[in-house]
């Protein structure tokens, strides 16, 4: 990623830009804006980056569900104004359309104040990132929770003494891949789950450059489940990846706690991403009881036609 001062240099994501995404998202809680989302899952969604006088600038080429820009990431708030006209001018020198996705309800908000005109703007509940309090995922508190620790209480039960979760940095990877393969493999093939699985094989391949962390669910010393993650912003984590195998299902709830406890007290959320619009995955994502779900939208300029 190039700093040219008078283009935006778009190109896809390297494992160098690691440094200026994480220093200019620092202060974000959005899955994606997770520099390990964003290197991961360029193949996937066509994504290009470039950074130009403290912003980061993201464009995805339509792959997948994401087309268009995503809003800058700006170091300072005063810079916004100066990143979204260079947004618009290239735009225009690309011959692209001036569409932006991933966008917070303020940033639709701040879209229409700073680059006036009509705006298409559309929902969807399938983008939105479940987010939640560290503390209670690492506890499961109260009535709340209850159900979820009788489940880990069941399955403790029906495998006593023979239950052992342990770090990413403590296991090898392959005990990690061995899960997610059995996992996809019990999957209806599609071109997403493709995508997936070379994503979490680049995943393992680069745990440390793009500081991951998780841990694997062992039964009999079999591993069951894994959960990698990475950190979003100091206080946000986000879990990329949490697989169980089929017939291991009743251990989600005790791999969710076990991962929410490796993280430190600085760490205050942990985003678990979107639902993809899948039912039983949303009903999953709500039974842990989110503190917020971060609603993301779509929004497309809409040409002006004159009498």
């Amino acid at each position: 990623m190039t700093t040219d001062t008078t283009a935006l240099p778009f190109a896809a994501p390297c494992l160098q830009d690691a440094p200026t995404v994480r220093e200019l998202t620092r202060s974000c809680r959005t899955s994606d804006l997770s520099f390990a989302n964003i290197y991961l899952l360029s193949e996937k969604y066509g994504t290009t980056i470039a950074a130009r006088n403290g912003a980061l600038f993201r464009h995805f080429a339509g792959n997948g569900r994401l087309q268009g820009y995503a809003f800058p990431c700006c170091a300072e708030p005063a810079t916004l104004p100066e990143a979204l006209q260079a947004l618009r001018e290239d735009s225009v020198a690309r011959g692209r359309e001036l569409s932006f996705c991933l966008l917070s309800a303020e940033q639709c908000e701040l879209l229409r104040t700073l680059l006036p005109g009509p705006w298409e703007v559309l929902s969807d509940r399938g983008d939105a990132d479940y987010l939640y309090k560290r503390e209670e995922l690492a506890l499961l508190p109260g009535t709340a929770f209850h159900n979820k620790r009788n489940h880990i209480s069941q399955f403790e039960r029906t495998y006593p003494g023979e239950i052992n979760f342990h770090s990413l940095s403590e296991v090898p990877a392959q005990d990690v891949l061995n899960v997610a393969e059995e996992w996809l493999a019990a999957q209806e093939p599609s071109p997403a789950l493709l995508h997936e699985a070379r994503a979490i094989r680049n995943a393992l391949k680069h745990i440390h450059e793009l500081q991951l962390f998780g841990g694997v669910l062992y039964v009999r010393e079999k591993p069951v489940g894994m959960a990698v993650g990475s950190m979003i912003s100091p206080s946000v984590a986000d879990i990329h990846y949490e697989k169980c195998i089929p017939a291991y299902r009743a251990a989600y709830p005790l791999l969710t706690r076990e991962t929410a406890r490796l993280l430190p007290s600085s760490c205050q959320f942990i985003n678990r991403e979107e639902d993809l619009n899948q039912p039983g995955l949303r009903q999953s994502k709500l039974s842990f009881h989110p503190c917020e779900i971060l609603e993301k939208f779509k929004a497309r300029g809409l040409r002006q036609t004159h009498p």
